[in-house]
Order: C-alpha cells, then structure tokens, then sequence
C-alpha cells in the first residue's frame, strides 16, 4: 500500500479523534491527499476494502508500533480482536491474564468502570472501524463511479461485491458494540468522521 493511499486512511481517524476531543468540527483537515487523487489508481478500492479487514488484526500503519490507529494505550494491546477477546473473557471466571499491566487487573477482577483503559480502546476499536467502512461506502456510491469515469464494467462489478463486504464488517463491528456496550450512537453515511456524535465520549487518557 503506498504511502498516499495510507495518508488518506489515516485521515478518517485523525479526524474522529479530533471529534471525541470536542475541538472545532468544522475545520477541514489540513491535507493534500483527496479522493480525486486517491482514486485515480482503480486499484485503491480494494487496498481501501482491505484495509477494512486489516483493522481487525492490526493495530497502526505500521509494525510493531509507531503510527497507532488510535492513542492513549500500548499499541500492542490495542489490536481489534485482542480487546474484543480481553473484553468478552476477562470479565467472566473462563480466563485469567496474571500480568500487572494497566488494565488488566480490573477486567480480571471486575473492577472495570466506563474509564477503564482497554474498555474504552474497544469502544474506540469499533468506531475506528465503522468510520473506515462509511468512508468506503461513500466514495463508491455510482454517482462517485460515474464521476470519476475511470471505472471499468468489471470493477463497478466488484465494487459491488467490495461494498457488501464493508456494510458487513460495518455490522459485525455494530453487533460488537451493541453486545458489549448496549445502546450506541448509530453513525451512517449519512454522517460524516466529525460527527458531533462522538463528541459525547471523552478523549482515552495518555497512558502513565
């Protein structure tokens, strides 16, 4: 994945931390990356899908840590399916991890509150997620393809099959939140990354 197409991930959630910070949400990121440029290459609608799927095993943009998707916790522990798991099983008497790490004591011990650090990075985990499948959703609606004029008959095809696979993992992230979280603010296409929906969540807190 080259480095544009990164920059251009990347700024979905640039924006949404900025959102849950509360700062001015009508100010435009400051980046020179857009879609008319990204989307030149016909081959960013699957590096952008995939990087959809990449979300639920990696934790940043790149190994082992450096450029986190989201911040406040060790990138090592912020990877998608890790917290789901620590999330599901800690809280319940089917597994234990004995570490001091923060945390994991309160999760082992049911201690955990709405501050508690892995809770609130799964809750940030999802929305990373679904922030990333909106976006892609909406740079492939037809009047997009039919804008750009790049796309050929097979690729609007593939599209297609690309779009039910990002509104399922949008709906997978959703089942998550909605089982672990109850009721959570709903964010579409409809809405855009600076939402002032995810203004009613505090910003996690740098790590000590």
């Amino acid at each position: 994945m080259n480095s544009t197409f990164k920059a251009f991930l990347i700024a979905p959630a640039l924006t949404l931390l900025a959102a849950v910070a509360c700062t001015d949400t009508t100010v435009e990121p400051k980046s020179t990356v857009t879609e008319s440029i990204i989307f030149n290459d016909p081959a960013s609608y699957r590096a952008f899908l995939a990087r959809i799927y990449a979300g639920l095993a990696v934790s940043g943009q790149q190994g082992p840590a450096g450029q986190p998707d989201i911040l406040g916790i060790d990138e090592g522990f912020s990877q998608y399916l890790r917290l789901y798991w620590e999330t599901e099983e800690l809280p319940t008497d089917e597994a234990v991890i004995g570490w001091g790490d923060i945390g994991l004591p309160e999760m082992n011990t049911q201690t955990w509150d709405a501050n508690s650090r892995m809770v609130v990075a799964m809750y940030y985990r999802i929305y990373f997620q679904v922030v990333f499948a909106n976006e892609f959703l909406r740079q492939t609606t037809d009047a997009k393809l039919d804008g750009r004029g790049n796309v050929s008959t097979q690729l609007r095809a593939d599209i297609q099959q690309y779009r039910a696979e990002a509104r399922f993992l949008r709906a997978l992230s959703y089942w998550h939140a909605l089982d672990l979280f109850g009721s959570v603010p709903l964010v579409t296409v409809l809405d855009t990354a600076r939402s002032s929906i995810m203004c009613a969540r505090n910003a996690l807190p740098e790590e000590a």
